[in-house]
């Protein structure tokens, strides 16, 4: 497609307050650092006859649940003509990577994964907001770029 021009993927930009400065490896650590000697003395307050295995391991293994989960990003499609004539190009690529198109508007359109529903799936939405000239695609950074890769071809 000569009319058309790919952004890198990014991640999407959803951090708000005074953790937005630092790398999301970063934040994530400063968490772990302060929420997990918090969350042993609070559970250990609850129950003090309680062995600490008991407690720790609990705790680590919830600490560990946010690094399953896909991180978000954003591409950006840019075209010379009307965006919204690619919805019909981004429906048929986007139903080969597994996702139908739920809720549509003239501005937003959003596709959910089909394959397998799992208590992740709502991490592995869709978002694509429509512009005059571009179409701005946010959702899972592995299945962005796969997008990326068959809108080029």
């Amino acid at each position: 497609m000569k009319s058309v021009m790919f952004s890198d993927v990014v991640p999407a930009q959803r951090r708000a307050g005074p953790l937005r400065t630092l790398s999301p490896l970063a934040a994530y650590g400063l968490t772990v650092a302060i929420g997990m000697p918090l969350l042993v003395l609070a559970m250990h307050l609850f129950d003090p006859g309680a062995p600490l295995a008991y407690i720790v391991l609990p705790v680590l293994a919830g600490l560990a649940l946010p690094l399953c989960a896909s991180v978000p990003g954003r591409l950006e499609v840019n075209t010379r003509f009307d965006a919204c004539h690619m919805a019909g190009t981004l429906d048929a690529t986007l139903a080969a990577l597994g996702y139908t198109r739920r809720d549509a508007s003239s501005e937003l359109l959003r596709y959910v994964q089909t394959a397998r529903p799992t208590w992740r799936n709502r991490a592995q939405n869709v978002n694509v907001k429509v512009h005059p000239h571009a179409l701005e695609v946010i959702g899972p950074v592995p299945v962005l770029r796969a997008l990326q890769k068959a809108l080029a071809s």
